[in-house]
């Protein structure tokens, strides 16, 4: 992995919670009454005390919460480092750590998958497992990145349209996506 795996992209990044809630609220509002959900909720709850689903049901929340968290600039930044050319300017841009130099990256798609899996428990007793699978993708045109000294700067404005898809047990609790947009004029890494 190059040097340049290191690079962050900056606070504020957009997250991928906009997909899914676009009030930025609650995640799993919009796919709470989905027949994989409420199933597994329901087999899950039966085998619970009615006093500790809302524990449950808070802890299931906060997993799902930290997938809508993720950053797609983050998804954009691991799916760039691996293109081959990509590396390619990196490496020349730690020779000459004085110079610029720019990647224009041609039409391309950048998927990434996350496969959580929440463990249901009372007390030292597995009661279930709920699976989760979230795909991401990103569709992106006419993207320039900027790289210095071995690492990305900046990504100067393209299209997107981005995708997402959350499952249960491989059932879709709910897909979302956008049309195509520009990107902010600039998209830094720190």
């Amino acid at each position: 992995m190059t040097d340049a795996a290191m690079v962050a992209p900056t606070a504020g990044a957009t997250t991928w919670r906009a997909l899914f809630a676009e009030d930025g609220g609650d995640p799993l509002e919009a796919c709470k009454g989905a027949p994989p959900l409420t199933e597994a909720i329901s087999q899950a709850a039966q085998k619970f005390p009615s006093a500790c689903w809302e524990d449950v049901e808070g802890g299931c929340r906060r997993e799902v919460d930290k997938l809508m968290d993720l950053s797609v600039e983050r998804v954009l930044f691991d799916g760039w480092i691996k293109l081959e050319r990509f590396k390619k300017c990196v490496e020349e841009s730690k020779a000459h750590p004085d110079d610029v130099f720019f990647q224009d990256l041609d039409d391309h798609k950048i998927a990434s998958t996350h496969k959580p899996r929440i463990e249901l428990r009372y007390g030292a007793v597995k009661i279930a497992d709920l699976d989760f699978e979230m795909e991401l993708a990103l569709k992106v045109k006419g993207v320039r990145l900027e790289v210095r000294g071995g690492k990305v700067v900046c990504a100067t404005a393209g299209i997107f349209a981005a995708s997402a898809k959350l499952s249960l047990h491989d059932q879709v609790l709910i897909e979302k996506g956008t049309p195509e947009f520009s990107a902010p004029t600039k998209i830094r890494f720190s």
